[in-house]
């Protein structure tokens, strides 16, 4: 938008109304001396004059372009019920073995706050698909023959942050629970994509699609140990790594690199890809929804799956 000088000069102006301002201007000039001791103040310009708010108008229109920090989903419950962010100090934390489900949970770091937060209720439509092997945009692999798997919707999927969650849908035949796999890029906000086996189980009979479902992050009980994989393609130069079997969702990944934890960017197939981490062998934290740690060595061997003996805690 450009903002065309509204005024324009005369090209002529009549020469006895020339002669007469600037006889004016020197009387006014020539008359009295200036009483302030301070320095005057230049007078306003055409432009502030006919135009005093234009700033303000641009300072409006730049305020109603800034994005809002309020996610576009609202959850079915009040925003007050959403617990806050955990807070604390960022660093290494001792991760928790799976077996070691009484033991006390590691120390927490801030995390910055996603699509889908701890403890709110969220509802929108729910549709069936055939999931086929499960191994969808999440690139986790094959499920198994239950098949209790979903696509989230394009906002809520949030560049594969909830790959690999947890949740629980209800619906009018009953609830079950069911693991982020996929992305549905044509479904609005809320709405869930199930595959047809956990369809079945919500429906009540219905068949194709239910108005309204509710759904929540859980935190399944025994599901085994935290997995790493390393994409094929990765070498020395170039590090491409999946966080699998993680039981609360992951928000991001580090690999240490001269002494430094090394934010490495997540992709929007689920995996952190960045270079010049060399040939390994890495040292990893990851961070959950919930601010707990786990740190990890992780081989760069291509293509293979390398399971911990460690689990995030249940929340």
């Amino acid at each position: 938008m450009s903002l065309s000088w509204p005024f324009r000069a005369a090209k002529h102006r009549a020469a006895p109304v020339v002669a007469t301002l600037a006889v004016a201007v020197l009387a006014l000039v020539g008359c009295g001396s200036v009483t302030s001791t301070g320095t005057p103040e230049p007078a306003p310009s055409m432009a502030a004059a006919a135009f005093p708010t234009r700033f303000a108008v641009v300072d409006a229109l730049a305020a109603t372009l800034t994005p809002s920090a309020s996610p576009s989903a609202t959850p079915t419950v009040p925003a007050s019920t959403t617990p806050p962010v955990p807070s604390g100090s960022p660093g290494p934390s001792t991760a928790v073995p799976a077996s070691t489900s009484s033991a006390p949970a590691p120390p927490r770091v801030p995390v910055a706050a996603g699509r889908i937060r701890p403890g709110a209720v969220y509802s929108g439509r729910a549709t069936e698909h055939d999931a086929g092997s499960g191994d969808g945009n999440c690139l986790l692999g094959s499920s198994d023959s239950a098949m209790q798997v979903v696509a989230m919707n394009e906002v809520d999927y949030d560049n594969a942050r909830s790959c690999g969650a947890y949740l629980e849908v209800t619906g009018p035949g009953g609830s079950t629970v069911v693991k982020v796999v996929d992305r549905c890029p044509e479904c609005p906000a809320g709405a869930l994509d199930l595959s047809q086996q956990a369809f079945d189980r919500i429906a009540g009979g219905a068949q194709g699609g239910l108005d309204k479902v509710t759904w929540r992050l859980v935190s399944p009980a025994d599901i085994g140990p935290l997995e790493f994989q390393v994409k094929k393609e990765s070498s020395q130069w170039w590090v491409s790594l999946q966080v699998r079997n993680h039981r609360n969702p992951v928000v991001s990944l580090e690999i240490q690199r001269g002494g430094q934890w090394v934010a490495v960017e997540r992709q929007m197939y689920n995996y952190f890809e960045s270079e010049g981490f060399g040939a390994g062998p890495f040292t990893v934290r990851v961070t959950d929804l919930y601010g707990q740690q786990i740190v990890a060595t992780v081989n760069l061997t291509p293509g293979a799956v390398q399971t911990t003996n460690t689990q995030f805690t249940r929340h």
